[in-house]
């Protein structure tokens, strides 16, 4: 299947997983952070990492005309929506090199800059191309990592205002905490005096970004005129207070269908190094997921699945193609071909990202960036 293709429903029947990607839900989701939002601040949807695991084309075929930019990681996914012609404005993030630099001004695509010397360079990548190159200045308040030091800022983006080629459309900052608490007040509060700074040397951005998912509901002051979210795009929580003041819906649903079922009888095992030994007579299912399609090792024994509606346990340890699921001595019903459900909802019942994560020892972002890419998404 290329890229260009999304799986449709008749195709479904032919997968033995794949995700369900509900539509509704992340317009919900989307709506939702606007109704937050302060009324002149347009939304950056963040796409990178497949759409947080999602599916970059899947996604942004649902969100390209609702909002006013696409946050990609890498030049790879800001090539394949340009290739799926979608004409939404691209943010790349990161700090990307010669070859990648080249083909973001070919295709439009804004590149964030956190330094004068990746500016000089996207400079004169930009006169030999003979197009400008559109820039988002990145200024580090407190995240130590990418961006331009605080306390340098204001001279270095004076000297990349003086570079040839460049259009200087934007200026954004990244919270590492984003909770109501002094650390971010004070990154919100340096990144408006260098606004205002700026402003004063007659240097002025169109787009002035800070807020990501947790600073959309937590500090008003930082939306400016463009916000970032994410995660909560699709309807994950990446913190409680996010929770309590948002109601979202998750987004993702994982299914797969039972490979085989057989019976274990007393004393028979399954899986590697025998970590599961029934106890009495049991029905089992195989599942055609494991490790290697990004459902963590870590949830053996641990992890549940749902199938008409019911919780059953993941036994056994989760193998690279393979996971086991423990029907119970009395539950006859399943049989393969039939379709269980690892994330997402099934009746009335959920396992979410953030319960997954729970069990295996991470976070929920790491639960869906995780699935494998090569798994087929439909939209529903």
């Amino acid at each position: 299947m290329s890229e260009l293709d999304l799986i449709t429903r008749s195709q479904v029947r032919e997968q033995a997983t794949w995700l369900e990607i509900d539509s509704s839900a992340l317009r919900h989701n989307l709506a939702q952070l606007i109704g937050c939002t302060v009324p002149n601040a347009a939304i950056l949807a963040v796409v990178k990492a497949n759409a947080y695991g999602h599916g970059l084309l899947e996604i942004a075929q649902c969100l390209h005309e609702q909002v006013s930019y696409l946050g990609v990681a890498s030049i790879d996914e800001a090539l394949a929506l340009r290739r799926f012609e979608i004409e939404t404005p691209i943010l790349l993030f990161g700090v990307p090199r010669r070859g990648a630099v080249d083909a973001a001004i070919q295709a439009d695509v804004a590149i964030a800059v956190s330094s004068v010397e990746q500016a000089r360079d996207i400079s004169q990548r930009a006169q030999l191309i003979k197009k400008p190159a559109t820039i988002h200045v990145k200024v580090d308040t407190g995240m130590g990592r990418l961006g331009i030091p605080k306390s340098s800022a204001l001279e270095s983006i004076g000297t990349i205002a003086h570079l040839d080629g460049l259009e200087l459309e934007g200026i954004f900052t990244h919270f590492p905490q984003g909770e109501d608490d002094s650390f971010t007040r004070d990154q919100i509060q340096a990144f408006c005096d260098l606004i205002q700074m700026s402003s004063q040397r007659q240097i002025r951005f169109a787009y002035r970004h800070a807020a990501n998912s947790i600073g959309i509901v937590n500090h008003k002051d930082s939306h400016f005129n463009l916000v970032r979210p994410g995660l909560t795009l699709y309807g994950l929580y990446p913190s409680d207070t996010v929770k309590r003041k948002l109601n979202l819906k998750p987004v993702l649903n994982w299914r797969a269908r039972i490979l085989l079922v057989k019976k274990l009888m007393p004393g028979d095992s399954t899986g590697y190094d025998r970590t599961f030994v029934a106890s009495e007579e049991t029905t089992i299912g195989i599942l055609p997921v494991g490790y290697s399609h990004g459902y963590p090792f870590h949830l053996s024994n641990k992890g549940e699945v749902l199938f008409d509606g019911r919780r059953f346990p993941v036994i056994g340890r989760v193998s690279m193609d393979y996971t086991a699921v423990n029907f119970g001595p009395q539950f006859s019903e399943a049989n393969a071909g039939e379709v269980v459900t690892l994330l997402g909802r099934d009746g009335r019942d959920t396992i979410s990202a953030e319960s997954l994560a729970k069990k295996a020892e991470t976070i929920p972002y790491e639960i869906v960036t995780r699935i494998n890419p090569q798994i087929p998404r439909m939209v529903v």
